[in-house]
């Protein structure tokens, strides 16, 4: 379960040097923003609270903004300032230049937490380099690292690493391209030229939408007027915010059990809406409890 017992926070402020003090977070890939990806990759796994640190943007909605000061201060400062309005019990730390921000979040959400002995997930690549803008953190212990570490000296220009010295890490090992980032002109291209991965899917428009739902109804002899797009998808929404991400379609799955069910027994005045809405209460209660 995510839920609201986990927020995140995205690094958006760095530099960009090696691409030419080009702000990442505005860098367009596959023709969206960057920083909209990996705010839409935490965002679609259920996760509270989103906070994105850095200068002030637009198109951000429902997001939480902070700014660091001194600007371009390090890591360590912008990570100080983006935990002031965290609430949550544990934290995302994502970079703004995630290549897939969705397998990154998965990855860590398909963990179990907290984990055994330790206080934090944190990727690392093939090489054995922990990613630390990969990762899930106690935000109790991330605070508390935070604090021990400016009790050694200044955040300023300090590595996030830093930060983990003073609690647990269990590192979850994960293939290069899961973690890669948009360092340099090169990536930037080859990302925006290499195949879009199974695990982001395409988003179909309505009407192929409705296309589809024709074709695989009539597969399995189903009356494509029983079925409403809407209701469906919203529930699976509902159920992805305030649940989880992998809860949506089992809970789709539930819903269609119980409505054929319900049609054929004593029930059949029960509607696909009236269930959906049961099943979204119950999802937005779930929310509430773990928050």
């Amino acid at each position: 379960m995510v839920g609201r017992a986990t927020d995140a926070i995205i690094l958006a402020g760095g530099r960009g040097s090696r691409l030419g003090g080009i702000d990442k977070a505005e860098l367009m890939v596959r023709g969206e923003r960057q920083v909209d990806r990996v705010v839409a990759a935490a965002r679609e796994a259920g996760v509270g609270q989103i906070v994105v640190v850095g200068p002030e943007r637009s198109g951000l909605d429902g997001c939480t903004l902070v700014t660091e000061s001194p600007r371009f201060g390090g890591p360590l400062v912008a990570l100080a300032v983006g935990m002031s309005p965290i609430t949550a019990g544990s934290v995302l730390l994502l970079a703004c230049d995630l290549v897939h921000p969705a397998q990154v979040v998965d990855r860590l959400l398909a963990e179990e937490w907290p984990p055994v002995g330790a206080q934090a997930l944190v990727l690392r690549d093939t090489e054995g380099r922990p990613q630390w803008l990969a990762g899930r953190v106690d935000a109790g212990a991330l605070r508390a690292g935070l604090v021990a570490a400016e009790q050694r000296g200044e955040l300023l220009g300090r590595p996030l690493r830093d930060a983990f010295r003073s609690f647990e890490v269990r590192f979850v090992d994960a293939p290069d391209a899961v973690v890669a980032d948009i360092d340099t002109p090169q990536d930037l291209a080859r990302t925006n030229t290499e195949e879009t991965p199974m695990s982001n899917p395409t988003h179909l428009p309505p009407e192929a939408l409705e296309a589809w739902l024709s074709t695989a109804a009539q597969e399995v002899g189903l009356d494509v007027a029983d079925v409403s797009i809407a209701t469906v998808l919203d529930l699976a929404r509902d159920v992805a915010h305030g649940v989880a991400r992998p809860a949506a379609p089992l809970t789709t799955f539930l819903l269609g059990l119980a409505y054929g069910r319900a049609a054929a027994g004593p029930d059949a005045d029960a509607t696909l809406e009236e269930l959906a809405a049961s099943l979204t209460r119950l999802a937005a209660d779930w929310g509430d409890a773990a928050s």
